[in-house]
């Protein structure tokens, strides 16, 4: 009785095992039009078939006899065909993993060719309108200035010479703010000077009037960069001034830049609010305080960022960008 038990349950285990064998080949077979017939999936989908088969005749033994065949040979020779399937679609499978390696790979690269192009056009556009209002509008400017200048006030009442003097100021003004915009769109400090010397102008100018202290530590100072990565780093020290002078409320704000081994190191730190990054995550682009356009021109230049920042600890960005 109980040997027959034994024998129901291992006829009952073989079945549900044959059952299984045969679904996962004929899923294995249906998927092979999706794979576009990869000859990898083929081989396995052969696979799951011996294995279908070979459980089919491990179930049929229980049956009957077979005197043409033992079943130990079949067994043996459908597990060795099997393995070899097997290993064969492996080696397959693995030129398919290199081959979408190889392709992120080139994604990756095509989607800094992109960045960079949207970049430089970003670049040209800048320098070119610079251009258009240094040689536009400042004659026109310098004209009005010249006019009202060469206009005899000892012939005119006390309001009319106020005009004239105001006018002639306000001209001043205007002039210096044109300069001023202009050399920020294609600042000539950095095309003449260096990044280093760009950058303390730049900074000094924007924190003029306040109480906030800048240190720079640059390790640089005169050599020179592929004007791509010098105004791609110009950029984004000037966004993240910006940003401290708008939004971190700092005390003190501290740029170190270095080069070590074939890498240009950045190192931004304020002691400001700071932020909190999941709160910032849910803000929309209009209010991420420019750090994705800054991620952009980090990845077009194959480089990488890291931030730390918390609400009341202020706010500490590192970059790093290969130079050679």
């Amino acid at each position: 009785m109980l040997s027959f038990t034994k024998k129901m349950l291992l006829k009952a285990a073989l079945l549900l095992s044959m059952m299984i064998q045969i679904g996962a080949a004929v899923i294995a077979i249906g998927l092979i039009r999706r794979t576009r017939y990869n000859v990898s999936w083929i081989l396995i989908s052969a696979g799951f078939v011996l294995m279908a088969l070979r459980r089919l005749f491990d179930f049929s033994t229980l049956f009957w006899e077979n005197h043409l065949f033992s079943g130990a040979d079949v067994n043996s020779w459908m597990g060795i065909l099997i393995s070899l399937l097997m290993f064969i679609g492996v080696i397959f499978i693995r030129q398919i993993f290199n081959l979408q390696q190889r392709i992120d790979e080139l994604r990756k690269v095509s989607e800094m060719r992109v960045l960079s192009a949207v970049i430089e056009g970003e670049e040209r556009a800048r320098q070119n309108f610079a251009r258009d209002l240094h040689d536009g509008l400042g004659p026109l400017l310098s004209s009005i200035k010249m006019t009202a200048s060469a206009i005899d006030t000892t012939k005119l009442d006390e309001a009319n010479r106020r005009i004239v003097e105001r006018t002639c100021q306000t001209s001043d003004d205007a002039i210096v703010s044109l300069k001023e915009i202009s050399n920020h769109l294609s600042p000539h400090l950095l095309k003449n000077y260096g990044l280093t010397k760009a950058l303390e102008t730049f900074a000094a100018s924007l924190l003029e009037g306040t109480s906030i202290e800048f240190v720079m530590d640059s390790a640089i100072r005169e050599k020179r960069y592929a004007y791509k990565i010098e105004i791609t780093l110009y950029r984004i020290v000037s966004e993240l001034l910006n940003n401290s002078m708008k939004h971190a409320a700092p005390g003190k704000i501290t740029l170190k830049i270095q080069e070590e081994r074939g890498k240009l190191l950045l190192s931004y730190q304020d002691d400001g609010i700071g932020y909190d990054p999941k709160e910032l995550a849910t803000e929309p682009d209009s209010d991420k305080m420019g750090l994705d356009n800054i991620g952009s021109r980090i990845k077009s230049l194959n480089g990488e960022m890291d931030i730390h920042s918390r609400s009341g600890e202020g706010f500490n960005l590192t970059l790093q960008i290969p130079v050679i």
